[in-house]
């Protein structure tokens, strides 16, 4: 897969990848297919039991307060140690690499420390506006959800795209309905055991297609026979050769249940100097 790359494409210093394809044009197009106005939250609560990689610290929140039970002002606090792919997030294009080299051939070694990341970090992406596209391979397989380890393939993303009548643009980004979250609610030790999700052919499709991001119902978009792997060979491709933003652990049941295939995608990081990713709640409008 080494030869399927984005690096200098728009220029040898760019830490933006995949995001430079958003441009205003394709933003105004996005806004123009919002017709009934509804508005999806597409992330999962975040909280300590939430979905994360199971080898994580769970996220761990205590509330401070003064003034309950008494006359005149109070207040309330939250204190929060989480990791930044905690819940619902997005990877930074820094978060994973190979062979030292991060997406754009940036060192790793020079660029990431205990401190902070100095090349691709989170707070490179003031946001993710544009054109969203769900493809429900769930409901077109005509099953609740697929099998842990059950591979989703560029002809499936073909199949069921024509099978909803949806067309694939430039720019778009796509978001997998396994139907895997349904596990999380279910079966919690297989949802953190492994997870149907995209298989490696999918990633030429991703670069000619031009895809700016891709998000999934599950832990981490590809397929996993089981967590921990051995590697994330969807990962190294997308992330550091290609530029393309991951939004993982997504909830698309109203999406689907809707039929909302297509819409304006929002997704706001925040703005984490030096970081490898952020919690986001991504919106959907139709």
């Amino acid at each position: 897969m080494n030869n399927i790359s984005n690096w200098g494409r728009w220029g040898t210093d760019d830490q933006r990848g995949s995001l430079n394809l958003l441009t205003p044009e394709r933003v105004r197009q996005a806004a123009s297919l919002i017709k009934t106005g509804k508005v999806y939250s597409l992330s999962m609560p975040l909280e300590a039991n939430g979905p994360q990689w199971p080898m994580r610290h769970r996220t761990w929140k205590v509330t401070t307060h003064r003034g309950t039970g008494k006359s005149g002002p109070g207040a309330a606090d939250d204190v929060l140690t989480m990791h930044s792919h905690s819940g619902t997030h997005m990877d930074a294009l820094c978060h994973y690499f190979y062979d030292d080299q991060l997406y754009n051939g940036f060192k790793a070694s020079e660029h990431i420390t205990s401190q902070g990341i100095t090349r691709n970090s989170i707070d490179n992406v003031p946001a993710l506006v544009g054109r969203g596209v769900l493809l429900d391979i769930a409901a077109w397989k005509g099953v609740d959800h697929l099998l842990l380890g059950e591979g989703i393939s560029a002809d499936d993303l073909d199949q069921c795209a024509v099978a909803q009548g949806t067309v694939i643009q430039p720019g778009d980004m796509l978001l997998i309905r396994t139907g895997w979250m349904h596990i999380f609610s279910t079966d919690r030790a297989q949802y953190d055991g492994g997870e149907p999700g995209l298989d490696t052919s999918t990633l030429p499709w991703l670069k000619t297609n031009d895809v700016v991001a891709v998000g999934a119902d599950n832990q981490a978009i590809e397929v996993l026979h089981s967590i921990p792997p051995d590697k994330l060979p969807f990962h190294e491709v997308a992330i550091r050769d290609l530029g393309i933003y991951l939004l993982e652990n997504l909830q698309l049941d109203a999406l689907a249940a809707d039929k909302a295939y297509e819409f304006m995608l929002v997704v706001a990081p925040l703005r984490l100097t030096g970081g490898a990713g952020s919690p986001i709640n991504p919106l959907a409008i139709s």
